[in-house]
């Protein structure tokens, strides 16, 4: 899974892209389209959270597809991150990934923003 990251002041952005689906194999790694391990993401948030950060935004711009393996990956590192007395917020969730999010109320237990700002300095309310 491609991610770039970056900060802004205190907060760590992740920039996510790709499909993010089991894999027709129908194993129980959750992949992308290209092949690449969902625990990418793990790994990388993991990082983050050994090293500190406790303010995360995950940028879901340039993800276009959201499966039930990637919103229980969502789902489970916003807990983990939580219990390191962070969090997490989603940003740019567009089309059928912020339709699922809407959906399936997911948007009550992970705050969604359109505007990077809102999301950064939402944490300091």
């Amino acid at each position: 899974m491609p991610i770039a990251f970056r900060t802004r002041g205190d907060v760590s952005i992740l920039e996510l892209q790709g499909e993010f689906t089991l894999d027709q194999g129908g194993l129980a790694q959750a992949l992308d389209l290209r092949g690449q391990k969902l625990s990418n993401l793990g790994q990388a948030l993991g990082r983050l959270l050994d090293q500190g950060s406790r303010k995360i935004v995950l940028d879901l711009a340039g993800v276009s597809f959201l499966d039930s393996a990637g919103i229980g990956e969502l789902i489970a590192w916003k807990k983990r991150t939580v219990e390191r007395g962070g969090d997490i917020r989603l940003l740019h969730p567009v089309g059928r990934v912020r339709d699922l999010l809407d959906m399936l109320s997911l948007t009550k237990i992970l705050r969604v923003f359109d505007d990077e700002a809102a999301a950064v300095a939402s944490f300091d309310r």
